[in-house]
């Protein structure tokens, strides 16, 4: 039986895109809730990670606004605390996420 170690290099093998660590802030509103700001840690072409206060949950839809683009959604796939791994429903065009995740790589140095 695999042990967690394993586990984790499995999960990240199987990875549709790359993900970037980031340093950001988004809108993020779930249906029939006011928006709020919330960090963004990490931006793929498939999905991001945010840190939230709140705390929704696993499956539930969500909408949020990147800098720089329109509102997008996304389903929330897996919580851990704070941290809230989520997909987006209709990917990022690859050069939209590369844009991105150089644009807001290079913030996280100021």
């Amino acid at each position: 039986m695999p042990d967690q170690k394993h586990k984790t290099a499995i999960a990240s093998d199987t990875r549709r895109s790359q993900r970037v660590r980031i340093a950001a802030r988004a809108r993020f509103r779930e249906v029939g809730a006011n928006p709020y700001e919330v960090e963004i840690d990490d931006l793929s072409a498939t999905g991001f990670r945010m840190i939230s206060y709140t705390r929704p949950r696993t499956g539930t839809r969500i909408w949020v606004t990147l800098p720089g683009l329109q509102s997008l959604e996304a389903v929330v796939r897996r919580t851990q605390g704070n941290n809230h791994g989520c997909e987006f429903t209709q990917p990022l065009h690859p050069s939209v996420a590369t844009h991105l995740q150089s644009l807001l790589k290079a913030r996280k140095a100021d």
